[in-house]
């Protein structure tokens, strides 16, 4: 059967991207890249995954995590995944079983056909430290290539007397090494606080501690409700939805960020501790519909990928699944997939997150900006093993006329005049002669932020129900590249990954 271009692909690849055409620019930007002073290496387990822990259990008799489960195991290599939590608040939930050895056996036998590493979280709250210690056995005993640490608990600011906390987290500590002394442990699993994070980190980190990793959530954009302590789902009230999609995609957003990677170094600093976002998304309480679930989170998660990259983290866990939370559970509208029948879903998250995939490797590369950075436009360069200079542009402007209510009208959530639109020209020039370069672009139809996953293209093409992707680099030729600077222009909510192979 013929398969045929949807128009708006045709019109993709039409694009000023891959053409020669002049268009007016609200904004140039011209930057240099050093490809002699490479910085930092990334960590190869930059992407991963956050589950709860009663994603484990059965389901009508079928396991989620099921080592012949070929679709989930391709979306997993497809999007680069390398490492997955388990925990969330299902840990702590005392009206949720824990997992038996057989539930156990499952998913760490799917961890070991796709290749993760494992955080995996017992229960702090009403623990039982036998059951601790048992199953930490049994892990270490079969599957401890794939087991990264153990975890105790989950957002444990329950406990608001640090010293009871501790007392708490040491019992099951102490239970698991009395059977495991080879054990390490991750922690504390909690939302930003830097001052308990400092105190573990002196407390655990050195002689014998055991603590070998910081690990924080991070929803940068606060709850997807406005009243989310009514208990009555139905009742819950969903913040705005274009005021959200504007925070995403707004340069404050970075202001969060330091401010959570400043208290997660300072922790660290002089001690032999990684650091990692164990669960982390855009809004919590299982996502806002109309943001996490549209194109907006795609470009969002590309951008905040690359970001904590730069900052020397071991890594990211998106909290995905189905559904996510404990006595509460909720359709999951941030999930990165979800399945649908036997197939999977990919949601527009996945898209960001394949990018990440295909344009961040080796070692950061710094960036000269000789002309004013134009608002709201992203850039990330690296350096990879085969001599490859691999640039990202993220244009997170939005047409002016994608920001209106359903009655036509300006959100008054957002001012007017500093609503950002338009097209951004960037010029691009390295400190070495290159061969030849190519592009690969993301967008969505009509580049609407709040467009659905079905109409989000990487490459020209989606992510499939069986999980593979087959999209496709688009070389550069000539007007775009002249004396060896590169100029493209990037449509507004778009983003662009370079190849540049070097001389």
């Amino acid at each position: 059967m013929k398969r045929f271009l949807r128009p708006w692909v045709i019109a993709l690849l039409l694009s000023p991207l891959f053409m020669s055409c002049h268009r007016t620019t609200e904004a140039e930007l011209s930057m240099q890249i050093k490809t002699l002073d490479p910085g930092i290496n990334l960590s190869d387990q930059i992407i991963g995954l956050s589950y709860e822990c009663s994603s484990l259990l059965p389901q009508r008799g079928n396991y989620y995590f099921d080592p012949n489960n070929t679709e989930l195991l391709n979306i997993f290599s497809t999007l680069g995944i390398r490492h997955i939590r388990l925990g969330g608040n299902s840990v702590d939930e005392a009206s949720i079983p824990q997992p038996a050895e057989a539930d156990i056996r499952s998913f760490f036998e799917f961890a070991k056909a796709a290749k993760l590493k494992v955080i995996y979280s017992f229960r702090l709250k009403e623990s039982d430290p036998w059951y601790a210690k048992n199953t930490a056995r049994f892990i270490l005993d079969n599957y401890a290539d794939q087991l990264e640490s153990f975890a105790i608990g989950n957002e444990p600011s329950y406990y608001k007397d640090y010293a009871l906390y501790v007392s708490k987290w040491t019992a099951i500590r102490d239970a698991i090494l009395e059977t495991c002394p080879q054990a390490v442990f991750s922690g504390p699993d909690q939302n930003p606080d830097a001052e308990r994070l400092k105190l573990l980190a002196d407390d655990f980190a050195e002689g014998k501690g055991r603590l070998v990793q910081l690990s924080q959530h991070n929803y940068p954009f606060g709850c997807s409700y406005v009243n989310y302590k009514e208990h009555d789902v139905s009742k819950l009230i969903p913040r705005d939805t274009l005021l959200r999609r504007n925070d995403l995609l707004s340069d404050s957003a970075y202001t969060i960020y330091r401010e959570v990677r400043d208290g997660m170094l300072e922790a660290v600093k002089g001690k032999e501790l990684s650091f990692r976002l164990t669960e982390t998304n855009n809004l919590w309480y299982s996502g806002l519909r109309g943001v996490s679930d549209r194109y907006v989170s795609a470009l969002w998660g590309l951008d905040y990928l690359h970001w904590w990259s730069a900052q020397g983290i071991a890594g990211l866990n998106f909290h995905t699944g189905d559904s996510t939370g404990g006595a509460i559970a909720l359709p999951c509208r941030y999930a990165v997939f979800v399945r649908s029948g036997k197939a999977l879903e990919a949601r527009p998250l996945a898209y960001g997150i394949k990018m990440f995939e295909q344009g961040a490797e080796g070692r950061v590369l710094p960036l000269k900006i000789s002309s004013a950075p134009a608002q709201q436009l992203s850039t990330y360069a690296y350096l990879n093993k085969d001599n490859e200079v691999l640039i990202t542009l993220i244009n997170k402007n939005i047409p002016a006329s994608h920001a209106m209510t359903a009655d036509g009208k300006l959100s008054n959530s957002i001012d007017e005049e500093s609503r950002p639109s338009g097209i951004r020209t960037v010029s691009i020039s390295l400190d070495r002669d290159f061969s030849q370069a190519a592009v690969l672009q993301l967008k969505a139809k009509d580049n609407y932020v709040g467009a659905p996953a079905k109409d989000v293209l990487l490459g020209g093409a989606s992510i499939e129900a069986d999980g593979n992707w087959k999209g496709q680099w688009q070389k550069l030729k000539k007007p775009a590249i002249r004396k060896q600077i590169i100029t493209l222009e990037l449509e507004p909510a778009s983003a662009v990954v370079l190849k540049i192979a070097l001389k």
